[in-house]
């Protein structure tokens, strides 16, 4: 495109050039033509011979010959005076139509300069724009890679979570296999007493022993229970906590929460021991609060208004 216009201005500034030789040309010959020294033809006529020897009339025609004469170079040098103001015209015109074609042709190239300034702006803009989208796809990727490993810690915590409860499941169960095989043994103990007295004692013993277990038991049953309550409570805090960015990994706090029945919790406090920051006590605390309320159904026996359990974050 720069290589069009520039030879689109030399073809114009050719033209002008021409155009003023040309007129110098002109100006040239009609100035040759003028100066040009044309007799007139005369005819030679034979001689004449005069007897009169007056010389006033000769005289007097001498003198009108002279003064046309002299009227004569006066126009001539009138008319060489408007031809050289004529040619100093034309060259004047001459010289502003290759000035104005010279202006033509800068305003041209300054036009061209500026058109390529604007495509090398627009050009830098492109560029700009395509290395911020791609720090907007890094960037994008980044946060995904994180939200992943959010995502399967998260499932993580959860697995351990069921792996806990699926294991007091299952001592509960062996607990109540035992129950039940002691108690067929005393059962078949009582069957073998032949005497009334030896059966009353059986009786007695058996359920002194039922009732012992039915207590341990039911200390058993409280005791896991109130384990699996505490695990629950500490499952749904550290799901609704957001960790600080100050927070180190092994952090270890005791949490206190103060809740009604139905487990609505009213207040939370961090007590000793601790070893967290400030940020990251708060931010336990604020776990606690999105809570909001704890599980109650299920878990009647074992409520407490105060229930303190260990938060950890192992990193």
């Amino acid at each position: 495109m720069i290589s069009d216009a520039r030879k689109q201005v030399l073809k114009e500034q050719a033209q002008a050039l021409g155009l003023a030789l040309a007129v110098h040309l002109l100006m040239v010959g009609v100035l040759v033509l003028g100066s040009w020294n044309w007799q007139p033809f005369e005819q030679q006529l034979p001689p004449v011979q005069v007897t009169l020897v007056d010389m006033g009339p000769v005289i007097e025609q001498r003198r009108a010959e002279e003064a046309e004469s002299e009227a004569r170079q006066q126009r001539e040098e009138e008319r060489r005076r408007e031809e050289v103001e004529r040619q100093r015209r034309v060259e004047e015109q001459a010289r502003q139509e290759a000035e104005r074609q010279r202006q033509a042709a800068e305003e041209a190239r300054r036009a061209e300069q500026r058109r390529a300034e604007e495509e090398a702006h627009r050009q830098e803009q492109i560029e700009r724009r395509q290395r911020e989208l791609q720090e907007q796809r890094r960037a994008e990727q980044q946060r995904e890679e994180q939200q992943r490993q959010v995502e399967q810690e998260r499932r993580r915590r959860e697995e351990e979570r069921l792996q806990e409860l699926a294991e007091l499941r299952s001592q509960r169960e062996e607990a109540e296999r035992r129950r039940q095989e002691e108690e067929r043994r005393l059962a078949d103990i009582a069957q073998r007493r032949e005497a009334e007295q030896a059966e009353r004692r059986a009786r007695e013993e058996a359920e002194r022993l039922r009732l012992a277990d039915e207590r341990a038991q039911a200390d058993a049953r409280r005791a896991t229970l109130r384990e699996e309550y505490i695990i629950t409570i500490r499952t749904l805090v550290t799901q609704n906590w957001r960790r600080p960015p100050t927070t180190r990994p092994g952090v270890a706090c005791t949490v206190r929460v103060f809740q009604i029945p139905g487990g609505e919790i009213i207040a939370a406090e961090v007590v000793q021991p601790c070893n967290a920051d400030a940020a990251t006590r708060r931010s336990i605390i604020a776990a606690v609060n999105r809570v909001g309320e704890l599980p109650y159904r299920g878990y009647e026996s074992v409520f407490n208004r105060e229930i303190e359990f260990l938060f950890r974050f192992e990193g």
